[in-house]
């Protein structure tokens, strides 16, 4: 895994987000417009700025980097490494879910990609970085009706892919497998309990249910 970010240039780039994020909605409270209650939207404000910031400590370690922000541009640049990384910011939807999303279209065209998800709690104060190397049409669903060429990331494949740069990352099929493995192990077990540990075994080791752990940018 090439990653190029470490959780130094992460640390940083986070607690400058973190600061405009207090100016901004101080600014919008002046106002009296909720910037939380859509928090769709006000992640879209501030992925311009995901960009710019990590833009500026990719930089501190190869000084080509750049990000111009301009409509089907890469969003950053690396031409040291050859790279184009594709910056994305999302938060948990009302399921409780992530949503780690990309143009399917433009990554067709791109044939792969590499992508900076950041991971950020409502109140953008904890977060979650993760690296994807080479994501292809492969690490993705195809777009649904609907969904504007938007397509969900497979994460049981792409998570291969993933380095976590900061927080961290659980995989709760590593437990599921573990307890139905006791069970067959398990003497006194029926074969009805047998039967269903099984089915359960089978099942986690094709499956994987992964969780994310926020933490704080401290600097």
């Amino acid at each position: 895994m090439s990653c190029y970010i470490t959780k130094e240039m992460s640390r940083l780039a986070l607690a400058e987000m973190k600061n405009f994020y207090s100016e901004l909605l101080d600014l919008y409270r002046k106002f009296e417009i909720d910037i939380e209650g859509d928090i769709g939207r006000r992640n879209m404000l501030m992925s311009s700025l995901q960009e710019k910031t990590f833009a500026k400590q990719i930089k501190s370690r190869f000084q080509s980097t750049y990000s111009n922000g301009k409509t089907g541009e890469p969003d950053i640049i690396i031409p040291e490494v050859n790279g184009e990384l594709e910056c994305k910011l999302t938060s948990k939807n009302k399921s409780g879910s992530w949503s780690l999303q990309t143009d399917y279209k433009a990554l067709s065209n791109k044939g792969s990609l590499d992508y900076l998800y950041v991971l950020a709690s409502r109140d953008f104060q904890e977060f979650a970085v993760l690296f994807f190397e080479k994501l292809t049409c492969d690490d993705f669903h195809p777009p649904a009706p609907g969904s504007k060429g938007k397509s969900r990331m497979r994460l049981a494949t792409a998570i291969n892919k993933c380095t976590i740069v900061h927080g961290d990352m659980f995989d709760k099929s590593i437990g599921y497998v573990q307890a139905a493995s006791e069970i067959i192990s398990c003497p006194k077990s029926t074969a009805s309990q047998l039967e269903k540990a099984t089915s359960r075994i089978e099942y986690w080791k094709n499956n994987n249910s992964i969780s994310f752990a926020l933490e704080q940018p401290n600097v």
